[in-house]
């Protein structure tokens, strides 16, 4: 996680997330974090999750506030250093929990492990996008069981983007994980036989977001949420390309 002339270290990382970084280390770490999207997405979590566990003991903070602050940081440091901080906070979250009736999944949202829907897509695409006799369960041909399948299995009416304008037709797909749970992996090629993939799974987050890049190697992915779903294009192309790719596809799922 580091170069050889500015190395960004694990630690760098929690300490910026902590805001506990120089002004100068800072614009170092942000430069880092803005050409390893992955990192970003890590760095994020963290942060979302101090928030979280700040939010969810300031109506018990009286004479050290910053105790919640120190609990996010020491969540984080290996087990063996913390064991005894954790065992106490283990059982103030499970009184806590047991008072108010909440769960701590609830209180602090998906975990910080979770792995990004971009990385998710962009290791699908790498494992299916090869296989020549079994890239798919189900064959184009039987497109409309294809949909009404996936559709079924995500609780949530999806189509089959038409492509054609942009080059690609439908070759089928198949049933994927997305984050623990049924996804859907649709798969198109251009008539030379490049390949890309639509993959699409339910999220927590019930907002909108703008599209957003991330390359992971060769492949690039285009990703976004919208009405509780992630969508997540991907393949071995230009973003340029992707980008035509997955316009098509927002308009498409767009309700009429």
């Amino acid at each position: 996680m580091s170069d050889a002339l500015n190395p960004v270290t694990e630690n760098d990382l929690h300490a910026y997330a902590d805001g506990h970084m120089a002004v100068d280390d800072a614009a170092r770490v942000e430069t880092w974090l803005a050409e390893h999207p992955e990192d970003a997405a890590r760095v994020a979590a963290w942060r979302s999750q101090n928030a979280a566990i700040r939010d969810m003991f300031a109506p018990y903070a009286t004479t050290r506030p910053e105790d919640a602050a120190l609990l996010a940081v020491q969540a984080r440091r290996p087990i063996l250093e913390r064991l005894p901080l954790r065992a106490a906070a283990a059982v103030l979250l499970f009184a806590l929990g047991t008072a108010t009736g909440l769960g701590l999944p609830s209180l602090l949202g998906a975990p910080a492990t979770a792995t990004p829907i971009f990385k998710q897509a962009s290791e699908a695409y790498a494992i299916y996008a090869r296989e020549v006799r079994h890239p798919v369960e189900v064959w184009a041909g039987e497109k409309d069981h294809l949909v009404a399948w996936l559709g079924k299995r995500l609780g949530e009416k999806i189509v089959a983007p038409d492509l054609a304008s942009a080059g690609y037709t439908l070759v089928g797909g198949r049933l994927v994980p997305v984050d623990g749970v049924a996804g859907a992996l649709l798969m198109y090629e251009d008539k030379s036989g490049k390949r890309l993939t639509l993959l699409l799974g339910r999220t927590a987050k019930k907002n909108e977001t703008a599209f957003q890049f991330a390359s992971n190697g060769a492949v690039e992915t285009l990703y976004w949420m919208d009405n509780g779903l992630a969508y997540a294009v991907s393949g071995e192309i230009s973003r340029e390309a992707l980008r035509a790719v997955a316009d098509l596809c927002y308009r498409q799922f767009q309700p009429a």
